[in-house]
């Protein structure tokens, strides 16, 4: 499950009206790990490997083998400088 702030919506809209979510690798060492998703701004490169959903008129693109588990879209800001990011994610 996927929720976005209104922040968030605010910021997408403004730059591009869409959204989509990259995994990073997975790393199996001693234990499985994996890093939060990526938040890029515009549609996928390949959109076969994502689901397409709407949120609050935002075309939102998730990979097929997201985790299940609630996740929000939040913006963050440092020295001035917003971006999005993800809250909710565990490493393990």
């Amino acid at each position: 499950m996927l929720t976005i702030t209104p922040q968030a919506i605010q910021y997408i809209k403004e730059r591009n009206n869409a959204i989509y979510l990259e995994l990073p690798p997975v790393i199996d060492c001693c234990m499985h790990l994996q890093e939060a998703p990526m938040i890029n701004l515009g549609n996928p490169p390949k959109p076969e490997c994502h689901e397409k959903l709407e949120i609050s008129g935002v075309n939102v693109y998730l990979p097929h083998n997201l985790p299940t588990i609630p996740l929000t879209i939040i913006i963050t800001s440092f020295l001035g400088f917003k971006r999005l990011a993800i809250e909710g994610w565990k490493l393990a």
